[in-house]
C-alpha cells in the first residue's frame, strides 16, 4: 500500500473530523430519509447529508442527473475494487467513500427535481450489486491467504442474498421491514476497514480486512434469513386471508339457509313434536 495512499485518507480524516464539529455546532435538521436509521449509523448519515450539501447544490446548478450520479457512484466503486484487487486497500477506501457519497446524493437530486421513478430505481438498484461485486471480488483477489477469499465470496454471497430477499418479497406484494446488517451497515462496516488498514502492519491489514469480510457474511446471512422468514410468514397469512374468505362466504349462505328452513318448518312443543295446527277451516 502506497504512501500516497494514506496521504489521501490523512486529508480525508481531517476534513471529517473538521466537518462534523461543524455538524455538532451547527446540529441541522435530520433528513427523512435517515429517520429510521439509529446508533453510529444514522449518526454517520446525517453527517453525510450535512457535508454533501454543498455538493448537491452544485450538482443541480450544473443540471447534472440523478442517473449520471448514479454511474459515477458505481464507477468508482468499480475502481475501488480494481485498487482492491492489486492490495491498494487504502486507495479503495478512500474511492469508496465518495462513491457512498453519490449514493446518496443521486436520491436527492430525483427528489428535489421531481424525476424519481422506476427507471431510476431500478437502474440504482442493479448498480448496488454491481458494486458490491467488484469491491468483494477484488477484495477475494487481493487475499494471501485461504480463508480471506473464502470470507470475500461469502460475503458476497449473503449481501446479494439480501438483496434479493427484499425484492423478491416486494415483487410479490410484501414489504420487508428494514433490521439486520442492511447495505449502508454493511458499506461503512468495510470503508472503515479499508481505510485504517494502510495505517497497520501488512499481517494486521490483512486480518482487519479479512474480519469486516467475515463479519459482513455472518451478518448478512443472519438478515437474509432472517427477510426469509419474515416475508415467507406475511406471504402464508396473505394466503390464509384469501383463503378463508370464500369459506367464510359459505358459511354464511349456509346459515341464511338454514334460518330460512327453522321459519318454514311448523313450531314443536316442549316435548319435540310438532303441534297440531288445529283443525282446518274450508
Amino acid at each position: 500500500m502506497s504512501d500516497s495512499s494514506r496521504l489521501a485518507i490523512v486529508l480525508l480524516l481531517a476534513a471529517s473530523a473538521l466537518t462534523g464539529v461543524i455538524y455538532a455546532v451547527v446540529r441541522p435538521t435530520t433528513p427523512e430519509r435517515m429517520k429510521a436509521y439509529r446508533g453510529p449509523i444514522g449518526i454517520l448519515g446525517r453527517w453525510a447529508y450535512f457535508v454533501t450539501r454543498p455538493v448537491l447544490r452544485a450538482a443541480m446548478a450544473l443540471r447534472l442527473t440523478a442517473n449520471a450520479i448514479t454511474a459515477v457512484g458505481a464507477a468508482m466503486a468499480i475502481a475501488a475494487g480494481a485498487f482492491a484487487a492489486f492490495g491498494e486497500w487504502g486507495w479503495a477506501g478512500f474511492l469508496l467513500v465518495f462513491g457512498s457519497w453519490c449514493d446518496l446524493i443521486d436520491g436527492e437530486i430525483a427528489r428535489a427535481t421531481s424525476t424519481q421513478g422506476k427507471a431510476g430505481a431500478f437502474l440504482d438498484s442493479n448498480l448496488d450489486r454491481l458494486s458490491e461485486i467488484a469491491i468483494f471480488s477484488g477484495l477475494a483477489a487481493s487475499f494471501q491467504t485461504r480463508t480471506g477469499p473464502f470470507w470475500a465470496t461469502f460475503a458476497l454471497a449473503a449481501s446479494l442474498m439480501v438483496s434479493y430477499a427484499r425484492a423478491r418479497g416486494e415483487g410479490l406484494g410484501v414489504e420487508c421491514p428494514n433490521f439486520g446488517m442492511e447495505r449502508p451497515h454493511r458499506v461503512v462496516l468495510l470503508m472503515f476497514a479499508l481505510i485504517f488498514a494502510p495505517f497497520l502492519p501488512g499481517r494486521w491489514a490483512g486480518w482487519i480486512v479479512e474480519g469486516a469480510c467475515a463479519a459482513i457474511a455472518l451478518g448478512a446471512t443472519a438478515t437474509a434469513l432472517g427477510r426469509m422468514i419474515v416475508i415467507h410468514g406475511r406471504l402464508r397469512r396473505q394466503e390464509q386471508g384469501i383463503s378463508a374468505s370464500p369459506r367464510r362466504a359459505r358459511d354464511d349462505r349456509a346459515a341464511h339457509g338454514q334460518e330460512r328452513d327453522d321459519r318454514e318448518k311448523p313450531p314443536r312443543d316442549v316435548r319435540g313434536e310438532a303441534r297440531d295446527p288445529g283443525p282446518l277451516v274450508p
